[in-house]
Order: structure tokens, then C-alpha cells, then sequence
């Protein structure tokens, strides 16, 4: 059976298709890479089935679903919507008194109050409130328009009753079936965390991107349902790096998903290569993404932001610069300057041809030679060379009195100034030199840079792997089913309890999604209010004292993983020379070592060796770059 994973970003969206279809007599493994579609991420799901389905050689979309046995999507859906501030109108019910400040102080709750919902959608409601108080605070937040309600109280990560009573009385008064009622959402089952200010902030956070994802995951699930008959469950990739079907995924689970699994290849190829401390280097279209990896597991972090509004919550260590393909690059007052903004993938940069007349970081790659032309989408679109120096020569090379050879280089090194500072600062946060990381290069452009950024941190490993433009879906690929549930217990007494009703709820959830519960993996964890984790494994009441203390369980129901591929080559180029660089054909490099600079061409990936360095590719078709004593510092 096959196995299909696609990760949507903000410009391209990847698929990962492995297995065998013996109908068609396909077995093996292959990328695939469309242009994400915006305005509906849907059509580029199923141009990636579609591709598929050609490669595969099935007759039709529902001759290819007889042969899948899993769908595995992660996205940047939610992410976007949080960075465009395009989601809902909300609404808040909060404890009276901390309607201006969220618990918190208000700097910090000026982070949503503005950019998540306006402050005149926040109610507040006193601790004896009577019935018809909450009533008429609900009723004066729907008359102003808000199409979802989220109720976060003080002290409800101790005791939810009056969440859940505020959402009872909605209910009861706003039933389903009444025109136009409105989700009601306790904040206490979004995140159950005792600080009220994070449970807040993560409420309106999942409301406000839910939305979107929720219209997208569910009409792509339906369309191969309905229409082509397929019997499986699409399954969402989340923030911890396991999946779930949509039915037990909230937005939040979802937030930087498609990145994170990068990372986690990333993890497991550094726990299979012996690489201590790893930067993850993902340069897509239109971010730039780095996060660490330590011993072979993805860090985190009890404390961290989601574009710009604190957390503190468990979150996975990821930070993020508008930088990509897609940034323009502009010169004001004398200097030039690249991003934020992006020409994404319409009408995109210059050399798409499509309308786009910004220079982009993509324009400076292909008139460099770093990217064929005609090698673009596996070939299905040629890159207009001309048009590329043209928008570069207008934009950057005139106003500097540049070559638009060397405006281009102004523009990439810019590039790899940006990301070099973004990595220099996450090793920073680990309390790394970054001279002693490896640089793991992801994404399409990660290994155009990859070098060039080693080279300003000092580092002197880069790993560059054949499957690493669509390095997400592959870590989707090796993914497995990850379901968190979590308690708020007062003591020992309430250990047991808890205990057993979240291990069936465990049960329940991986027996309704078609696995095997007996065969999960369960881990336990307690916490206690200031966050101090107490490893708990079997003895959970052990781990608990006489004060408020969450308790959590981690199930996990392994999928088929998929051993370590080797890619097929792609439309390759013969061995010669673009933009002055050295260019070899990748699938003839195995067991060489090549001397940069040079250009490895994959056809559907490019890498980039820089001067000084060289580079090892083994039998998987992943490379080592080491610095040469010539380009050692």
C-alpha cells in the first residue's frame, strides 16, 4: 500500500509519495512539488494526489485511493492566517477587572488586543455573576458581530465549573439549530495551563485560526470521501510532530506543523549521523526558519511566542524571519534592503514570467546560475532569465551602480546575512557557539545558502539530503499517531482518577481512528503550578503532591515509518558550467569528493558548495560539506 504525505507552505506545497501499488506494479519512492494555491490550499492538495496518481499510473483519482492506505497533511494554514491577522471577529468573556489586561500585564495583552480582537468584544463578568448577568454579557457581545465566543476565567485551570457553565448557558440559549448561533469555546479545553494569561491568549489564538483550517482540512476530506469513495482518514500533522485525524485536532495542535516536521528529520538524521548540536536551516519561499536539535531530539521550550505574542506553554524552539524566494529586494535612501514582503507564488518573482517586476532572491539565484531554467518544477515552467536581470538591474543594480551580476550578489548576500543572524540567535537562545553546530540545510532554497551560512558562523559541518526540498513531508513520512490528554488533579486522590479516564480516552480515540490501542506507547508526565515537570512513567500518583498539579499523557500508536529512501534523479543536467560555477549531475556524485566552489544538480534540487568547502555524497544520495583547510578560519 502507499503511503502519501503533503506539507503545504506559503509558496510551494511538497508530497512524499513511498510504498507500492501492485495494481500498477509501482514501488519505490517520489517527490512531488506544486505551487500552493491561497486562496483555496486545497487545489494544491490535490494537484499533489493528481501527480501521484500519473507517477503511480493509475487510471483514475479513486484507482490510486484503492492503493493508499495513509494521508498525512501538515501545513503553514494556521500560521498564515496568524501572520496576516486575516481570521474571525472574536469575542471574550474574562473575569471582571482583567478586561484590559488579560491576567497579564498590558503590554503583553496588547499582543492580541488589536491584532486578535478589539477591545470592545471583551466582557467581563463577576465571580457571583447570576445567570441573567452572563446572559446579558453574551448578548451584548453578539449584537456586536463576533463570530466566535471564548470564555477564559481566573483560577480555571484548578477548577473548570464555571467555564463550563458559562458554555452550558449558551448552549441552552443559543442551541445548534438556532440561525446564526456561535461556537462557545472554554479556554480550560484549548490549553489546560495555570497561567490565565496563557490559557487566554491560546484560546483566542485557536479561534481565530481555526476557521480556516478547519474549512480546508474537512472539504479536502470530503472531496476524496464523496468522490472518490476513499475509506481512509486524512491525518493532521501537529505541532509536537505526531498526527491525528481532523475530529481530534485543534487549530492550535496545527500552528507551524509543516516546519516542525522538517525539524524532525532533522532529528532523526542527526541521531543517525552522531550530530550533538544541530541548526535546522529552512529557507522556503517566504520564510526563513531555523530551529535546534540537541542529541538527537527537537528542543523546546517552556516559554516562547507564536509571531509575536508570548506563550508559556511547550512549544517546540522556532524562530522565523520574513525572508525567502519570494522577498523583493529594493534599494531607499542609498541602501538596499530585502523583505519582508514576498511576491509568493503568483504573481511571483520576475523570472516566472507571470506579471511579477519586483527583483526577488529567487531572480538573484537564477541569474547567478545557482537555479536552471528549465529544470523549475520538474520542468513544467522555464524561468525567463531576462526578465530576472531586468527586474534586478531596475531595482537594485541602477540605483547602486552595479554590475547586475554583483547587484544579484548584494542580494544574496543579504540573504545569507539575514539567515546567518537568525541562526546566530537561536544557537544564542541554546547557549551554543554556533562554530560548534551542524548545519542541516531544509527547504528549497536551504541548500543554495546552506555554505554561505556555515561560513559566517563559523560552523564547519552542513548536511545537504537528497529528499531536502520536501524535508517536511518527509517527516511526515515518519511520523506517527500522537494523541496529548491532560488533567488538573488536586493531589494523590485525584491521581487515580484522572489516571484512568484519560488512558480510555486514549483508548477510545486510537480505537476510533482504526488502531490498536494495546499497541500504544503511553507516557506519563506531571507538572506542578510554577511548571517544574516531574517524570512520572508508571507512578503516577508518586509524582504528585498536596497542591494543583497537571498531569499528562502522551499516546502514540507507531505507523509504518519509512526507511531511510533514496531518491530517483530528476531531469538532470549533463555535467558543464552555469553562471561561471562547475556543474555536476547529483546522481552521478556517489563516493566523490567534489571541491566547491560547484553546483550539484538534482533536477528537482540544487545544491550549493561554496569556495572552501567540499563535499562527501553517500549511498542514500545525502552529502556532508566540510570546510577545507583552505576555508578553514
Amino acid at each position: 500500500m502507499l503511503n502519501i504525505d503533503v506539507d503545504t507552505g506559503g509558496t510551494m506545497t511538497d508530497g512524499l509519495v513511498s510504498g507500492d501499488a501492485p495494481s500498477t506494479g509501482f514501488a519505490g519512492v517520489f517527490s512531488v512539488k506544486v505551487e500552493t494555491t491561497p486562496h483555496d490550499v486545497t487545489i494544491a492538495f490535490a494537484e499533489v494526489l493528481d501527480a501521484a496518481r500519473r507517477h503511480v499510473g493509475a487510471a483514475t483519482m479513486r484507482d490510486l485511493l484503492d492503493e493508499v492506505a495513509l494521508i498525512r497533511w501538515s501545513s503553514t494554514i494556521t500560521s498564515n492566517v496568524l501572520a496576516q491577522k486575516s481570521g474571525p471577529k472574536l469575542g471574550l468573556l474574562v473575569t471582571a477587572g482583567h478586561e484590559d489586561d488579560l491576567y497579564t500585564s498590558r503590554d503583553e495583552a496588547a499582543t492580541v488586543v488589536g491584532p486578535l480582537i478589539d477591545r470592545e468584544n471583551i466582557t467581563g463578568v463577576a465571580p457571583d455573576a447570576s445567570d441573567d448577568d452572563v446572559r446579558t454579557a453574551v448578548k451584548g457581545l453578539f449584537d456586536q458581530g463576533i463570530r466566535r465566543i471564548n470564555i477564559s476565567l481566573q483560577g480555571a485551570f484548578a477548577d473548570d465549573a464555571a467555564e463550563q457553565k458559562v458554555v452550558a448557558l449558551i448552549d441552552a440559549q443559543y442551541p445548534d439549530h438556532y440561525l446564526g448561533s456561535i461556537p462557545a469555546l472554554p479556554a480550560s479545553e484549548i490549553l489546560l495551563r495555570p497561567d490565565d494569561a496563557t490559557r487566554t491568549f491560546v484560546s483566542l489564538i485557536n479561534a481565530y485560526v481555526h476557521p480556516s483550517l478547519a474549512t480546508s482540512l474537512y472539504r479536502a476530506e470530503e472531496t476524496l470521501k464523496q468522490e472518490h469513495s476513499w475509506r481512509g482518514n486524512v491525518l493532521v500533522g501537529h505541532i509536537n510532530g505526531g498526527v491525528a485525524r481532523i475530529g481530534k485536532t485543534t487549530a492550535f495542535d496545527t500552528i507551524e506543523s509543516g516546519p516542525l516536521f522538517g525539524t524532525h528529520a532533522c532529528a532523526a538524521e542527526a541521531a543517525r549521523l552522531g550530530d550533538a548540536r544541530v541548526l535546522a536551516v529552512d529557507v522556503g519561499g517566504t520564510t526563513t526558519k531555523v530551529s535546534a536539535v540537541e542529541d538527537g531530539r527537537v528542543v523546546d521550550r517552556d516559554e516562547g511566542h507564536l509571531f509575536g505574542i508570548p506563550v508559556r506553554t511547550n512549544l517546540p524552539l522556532l524562530r522565523s524571519i520574513a525572508l525567502g524566494g519570494g522577498s523583493v529586494a529594493r534599494v531607499q535612501d542609498g541602501r538596499m534592503t530585502l523583505g519582508p514582503d514576498s511576491m509568493g507564488a503568483a504573481p511571483g518573482p520576475a523570472c516566472y514570467g507571470l506579471g511579477g517586476r519586483n527583483a526577488t532572491t529567487t531572480d538573484a539565484f537564477v541569474v547567478l546560475g545557482y537555479l536552471s531554467p528549465t529544470a523549475f518544477l520538474e520542468g513544467r515552467r522555464t524561468l525567463d532569465v531576462d526578465a530576472a536581470r531586468t527586474a534586478i538591474d531596475r531595482a537594485v543594480g541602477s540605483p547602486l551602480g552595479l554590475s547586475t551580476d554583483d547587484a544579484a550578489r548584494r542580494i544574496v548576500d543579504a540573504a545569507l546575512d539575514m539567515t546567518a543572524q537568525l541562526a546566530r540567535d537561536t544557537a544564542a537562545e541554546m547557549g551554543w557557539d554556533p562554530a560548534g553546530t551542524a548545519v542541516h540545510a531544509l527547504g528549497g532554497n536551504g541548500p543554495l545558502v546552506a555554505t554561505g551560512v556555515a561560513d559566517r558562523l563559523g560552523a564547519s559541518t552542513v548536511r545537504l539530503f537528497g529528499f531536502g526540498n520536501v524535508l517536511s513531508a518527509y517527516g511526515s513520512a515518519i511520523s506517527d499517531v500522537v494523541h496529548v490528554y491532560e488533567s488538573a488533579v488536586a493531589g494523590p486522590d485525584e491521581a487515580r482518577g484522572a489516571a484512568a479516564r484519560l488512558r480510555d480516552e486514549a483508548r477510545r480515540d486510537l480505537r476510533g481512528e482504526g488502531f490498536d490501542p494495546d499497541g500504544a506507547d503511553l507516557a506519563w508526565e506531571v507538572r506542578d503550578a510554577d511548571g517544574t515537570r516531574h517524570g512520572a512513567a508508571g507512578d503516577v500518583e508518586g509524582a504528585l503532591g498536596g497542591t494543583p498539579r497537571l498531569i499528562r499523557l502522551t499516546a502514540r500508536s507507531v505507523l509504518p515509518s519509512l526507511e531511510k529512501p533514496t531518491p530517483a534523479a530528476g531531469a538532470e543536467p549533463a555535467d558543464g558550467e552555469r553562471g561561471g560555477l562547475p556543474v555536476r549531475a547529483w546522481s552521478t556524485t556517489a563516493g566523490q569528493r567534489l571541491d566547491g566552489p560547484v553546483l550539484v544538480d538534482g533536477g528537482a534540487f540544487t545544491w550549493l558548495v561554496g569556495p572552501g568547502w567540499s563535499l562527501q555524497v553517500d549511498q542514500h544520495g545525502d552529502a556532508v560539506a566540510a570546510r577545507t583547510s583552505e576555508g578553514a578560519s
